[in-house]
């Protein structure tokens, strides 16, 4: 009743090629590892460069919501003291608001981000409100153990 010459237990084409090349299964799993190990390894590195500037990207969103809202002092406060001097609060407040406009941000997305023991760096676009994409740059040093900005660009203008 039951033969083994039945179709279902005769070796096929394709099981005597995958016998005559068990090389290629080992090939074949060590690529899928490989890549696998690379995008982890890809994922990781983009978690730790997130994480590393964090804290320098928060200074910055709260500088932008803070101008937005009108709370100039505070923003003002993310400032370092060379840019404190360079832009004194009456300066930067006229700055503000001849162009409110470009504080009003929907969203920001930084293309280039840096940080190491002397400061951080950001650069990217800002998208406003109004839906308009402007380019915006960020650079920050660490004073008195917090971020703080020493130069910004948002928009065509200087620092």
């Amino acid at each position: 009743m039951n033969d083994t010459t039945d179709p279902v237990f005769t070796d096929s084409s394709n099981s005597k090629i995958a016998r005559a090349r068990p090389w290629l299964r080992w090939v074949l799993l060590g690529c899928v590892g490989l890549i696998t190990l690379l995008i982890v390894f890809v994922v990781v590195f983009l978690f730790v460069v997130k994480q590393a500037t964090a804290a320098p990207e928060e200074v910055v969103q709260t500088f932008l919501a803070e101008a937005a809202a009108g709370n100039l002092e505070v923003a003002h406060d993310c400032f370092s003291a060379p840019l404190k001097e360079a832009q004194p609060f009456d300066q930067f407040a006229a700055g503000v608001n001849a162009n409110r406009h470009l504080f009003d941000v929907a969203d920001t997305s930084f293309s280039s981000r840096s940080v190491d023991m002397n400061g951080a760096e950001f650069e990217g676009t800002m998208t406003l409100e109004s839906g308009t994409e402007v380019p915006c740059s960020f650079k920050l040093v660490r004073e008195n153990d917090a971020w703080k900005m020493i130069s910004y660009n948002i928009g065509t203008g200087g620092d």
